[in-house]
């Protein structure tokens, strides 16, 4: 590599070039667009070189910025290959473990879990990342993901938890107000509240989808804490896991969603970490804690 420049310097510009623009780079890598701005024009001044052509819409690899992307990416891969190995090879029960996992887990599924753990091993420190997009283990995003859906990348490894059960849940007030619906097809004159296209593909929220007309939809959501916030506050009818919805006295199970719509947690990591220590502690607890559980 060029005197005087590290390795840092080209993770920045790798994530421009990947991602299009100082934002997002930014955001990956949780720094401001601001610090992303600065190294990728402090890279372009050691290398003599212009990497980029800068657009109102965002960032374009120029002849010379491709060729050192097509020379450098697979030196990210070996890299964090080789971090991946080296921290499996890690003996000891201490350390950090990053967990990825969604909002309704991470609030309020995970919590009991982390606390006896912590108990249980108090030198390794668990850091919650609470996201709804996708976790890209290989990019060292995260050490475990913990999720809510069954398809999953072939190179992650794992086990599968308790299954999600999910129900229609209303505010008591909402109940007062409008009744409770008898049936099914009672659903279509009630006001409902669904996720929106941010989490396609999520099966109960498409059974419900096709169940009631568009003008039942009183409002969308991108996340399921969003849906039980709205709840909460009256606005209609919405499905939640169980472990969200009965948790809370202001809201009343309604309805129940057929088990085929239902989803499994999963715990997964990549192959290269699964010897690490404390990596296996904490799979191993939630596997023990989880086990024969017959619906989170």
């Amino acid at each position: 590599m060029h005197n005087n420049v590290s390795w840092d310097d080209y993770r920045y510009f790798l994530k421009v070039a990947r991602l299009g623009t100082l934002t997002a780079a930014g955001e990956s890598l949780k720094v401001n667009h601001s610090t992303v701005l600065r190294r990728v024009n402090a890279l372009e001044k050691k290398l003599e070189a212009r990497l980029f052509e800068r657009f109102k819409s965002g960032y374009v690899l120029t002849e010379s910025g491709r060729d050192m992307f097509n020379h450098i990416q697979h030196l990210e891969d070996e890299i964090l290959s080789a971090e991946r190995k080296i921290k499996g090879k890690d003996i000891r029960y201490e350390g950090k473990i990053k967990i990825s996992t969604t909002d309704t887990l991470g609030h309020f599924w995970l919590p009991p879990f982390v606390k006896k753990f912590k108990t249980k091993y108090p030198g390794i420190l668990l850091d919650i990342d609470i996201r709804t997009g996708f976790t890209d283990l290989t990019q060292r995003q995260a050490d475990i993901l913990i999720c809510a859906y069954n398809d999953h990348p072939d190179y992650m490894i794992g086990k599968k938890l308790a299954p999600i059960a999910v129900a229609l849940y209303a505010a008591k007030a909402y109940i007062n107000a409008w009744g409770s619906p008898e049936s099914i097809q009672d659903l279509a004159s009630h006001r409902i509240l669904v996720l929106n296209e941010a989490l396609d593909g999520v099966e109960f929220n498409e059974w419900l989808k096709r169940l009631v007309p568009a003008s039942a939809i009183a409002m969308s959501c991108s996340m399921l804490t969003g849906l039980y916030s709205y709840a909460r506050q009256g606005l209609g009818i919405a499905p939640l896991p169980i472990y969200v919805g009965n948790q809370d006295p202001s809201l009343v199970r309604v309805m129940e969603i057929p088990t085929k719509f239902h989803h499994d947690t999963w715990m997964l990591t990549h192959p290269d970490l699964k010897n690490t220590q404390r990596i296996k502690a904490f799979m191993g607890f939630m596997y023990d804690q989880t086990k024969g559980a017959k619906g989170a």
